[in-house]
């Protein structure tokens, strides 16, 4: 006869049971994000009711210094600029500051970006939509460390809107043409390889 002193009690077996399913819990948890400097990115998102993948997550710097943790979101993986900004459907583009900066000196960030990535054709193309984007951060003094932005492309109204830990900033900017070039800010021909290569998930975002 076993010795009795050798088998677990029930009250053993439940908290082995919960301990179990606690670790399992955890383990999803991590694979269902991505981390970055402790910035999590989940791995999907809906925009517009449309699912979304993270497409991969990269290290920014726009302004000069590394000031941003980015992360796009697409309705399929791409791996190559024209095929990320081509693609149809809803968008997402997600980034925290690891650093506080103003408004003015981001906006400014981004309209340079887009000057020195798009074809002179198509920024003349978008001349109306890209001075919208130069409004859109005029009533914040500033993008404080942590913050994040959300750039969601609306398909259904062919349409961009910036949100603001939360809150939608700025005037919806029209036009379909208008979000392929805020992409280009991050993996446009003018921009590092590391940012681009991690957006397109070609490879793993640096940490510091």
């Amino acid at each position: 006869m076993p010795n009795a002193c050798l088998r677990p009690s029930r009250r053993q077996l439940l908290a082995g049971a919960v301990l179990s399913a606690l670790a399992l819990q955890a383990a999803t948890a991590t694979a269902s994000e991505v981390t970055v400097d402790g910035y999590s990115f989940p791995e999907a998102a809906t925009v517009g009711g449309q699912n979304l993948v993270l497409n991969g997550v990269a290290s920014s710097s726009i302004l000069s210094t590394r000031s941003s943790i980015v992360a796009f979101y697409l309705p399929s993986k791409q791996k190559t600029t024209e095929a990320a900004t081509t693609l149809k459907g809803a968008k997402r583009i997600q980034f925290y500051m690891v650093r506080t900066v103003s408004a003015r000196d981001l906006s400014n960030a981004l309209l340079d970006r887009i000057r020195q990535n798009v074809s002179p054709e198509e920024f003349r193309a978008n001349i109306i939509a890209t001075a919208q984007l130069g409004t859109v951060f005029s009533t914040i003094p500033r993008i404080n460390k942590g913050d994040k932005v959300v750039i969601d492309y609306l398909p259904a109204t062919a349409s961009t809107e910036f949100t603001l830990n939360g809150q939608k900033i700025g005037e919806t900017i029209q036009g379909e043409a208008f979000f392929p070039m805020m992409m280009k800010v991050w993996i446009g021909p003018k921009v590092r390889d590391t940012t681009r290569d991690g957006l397109l998930g070609l490879t793993a975002p640096e940490s510091r």
